[in-house]
């Protein structure tokens, strides 16, 4: 063969010797014809992998080699990491944050359970109690509810009385009766309709007498502390028992004397937020008493003024308090006297059940 082939003539040429199509003796050119011979041989004993156990032996001779340690904390947050950077599992890491932040309003809500007026945490407890009346569906189970919202109230107004607070633990005595008058409102709803309900009603009123207890023990010792006394006197409204009202249901009955005690203790926080009279002092009867100027003909000090202005000042201040105290309380007797109210009417309204004759 004349020339030089390119490499896509030799590749032709491999291609004809493989078909047929050319005897690989009628090549001339003998590096030319060595060339096709080792591609054709090439191509019918191709390269094979390794056996099974040359395979085995590779492996072991690798797992020998490698020396494996625990996981450290690095690699476990890049681990982490990685796994939150994976587009995939957005379900999953929703879930996770949705864990984290219930696990964080759960910690709150109960470090939050021990607070009273005035503290930081206090408007997550009064939230999380909104939010459990709502989840309450049944009338038993508003109650239960209810009741537990009331002597958080009790526990409140207990504590308060204690640190001295008379504004706060009168309103938190009035917000216990409103509350206790709610849960006697909802067992009046299905009170003669379910006979088990009569059993709520009774372990209601036995939860009134315990608080009755608690309630006149406290007053007893806070009552010969000057500091405290005042205080103490709002829980003397929880304490006192009230006349049983005649031809009321006992769950009726139980939510007016909540709401007597309602009433009681918002009436206290207004008589209360009345300011006292002040006196002012007499004029001078003499006309030379008026001209008298000090001798050295400088001006009076007004030192007397401020302090004086500081101490209306302040007045107002604590007029102002038991004014607010003191509308909050009758607020809290407002909505106990028509959970009363919506009592009777639902006791009127559910009938006894009349028996089967047979």
């Amino acid at each position: 063969m004349v020339g030089r082939r390119s490499a896509k003539d030799t590749a032709k040429l491999i291609d004809e010797v493989a078909r047929g199509d050319r005897l690989l003796e009628d090549i001339k050119d003998p590096q030319l014809r060595e060339t096709v011979r080792l591609a054709l041989r090439l191509h019918k004993d191709p390269y094979t992998a390794p056996d099974a156990r040359t395979r085995s032996r590779i492996r072991a001779r690798v797992l020998f080699g490698l020396h494996p340690h625990n996981a450290t904390l690095v690699d476990r947050l890049a681990i982490a990491f990685e796994l939150l950077g994976r587009p995939t599992p957005y379900a999953m890491r929703a879930l996770a944050v949705g864990l984290v932040i219930v696990a964080v309003g759960a910690s709150t809500a109960v470090v939050s359970s021990g607070t009273v007026a005035d503290d930081a945490l206090y408007s997550v407890k009064t939230t999380s109690e909104q939010m459990r009346l709502a989840l309450a569906t049944s009338p038993e189970d508003r109650a239960v509810v209810e009741l537990s919202i009331a002597e958080h109230r009790l526990a409140e107004a207990t504590a308060l009385a204690t640190l001295g607070d008379e504004d706060n633990a009168i309103v938190a005595t009035s917000e216990y009766g409103e509350h206790m008058a709610n849960a006697a409102a909802e067992l009046a709803q299905v009170e003669t309709l379910q006979p088990e309900t009569a059993t709520l009603v009774v372990q209601l009123q036995q939860r009134i007498d315990e608080h009755r207890a608690t309630a006149a023990a406290v007053v007893a010792r806070l009552a010969d502390d000057p500091n405290r006394a005042s205080a103490a006197a709002a829980l003397s409204a929880v304490a006192a028992r009230g006349a049983p009202a005649a031809g009321l249901s006992p769950a009726a009955a139980i939510a007016q004397d909540a709401a007597d005690t309602a009433d009681e203790a918002a009436s206290l926080a207004e008589r209360m937020a009345i300011p006292a009279p002040t006196t002012d002092a007499p004029p001078s009867s003499s006309g030379a008493d008026r001209d008298v100027t000090p001798p050295t003909g400088k001006a009076t000090p007004r030192g007397g003024e401020a302090a004086s202005s500081d101490s209306a000042r302040g007045q107002n201040e604590r007029v102002s308090k038991k004014e607010r105290a003191a509308e909050s309380a009758r607020k809290a007797a407002d909505e106990a006297k028509a959970s009363a109210k919506k009592a009777k009417e639902g006791s009127r309204r559910t009938p006894s059940p009349t028996p089967r004759h047979r």
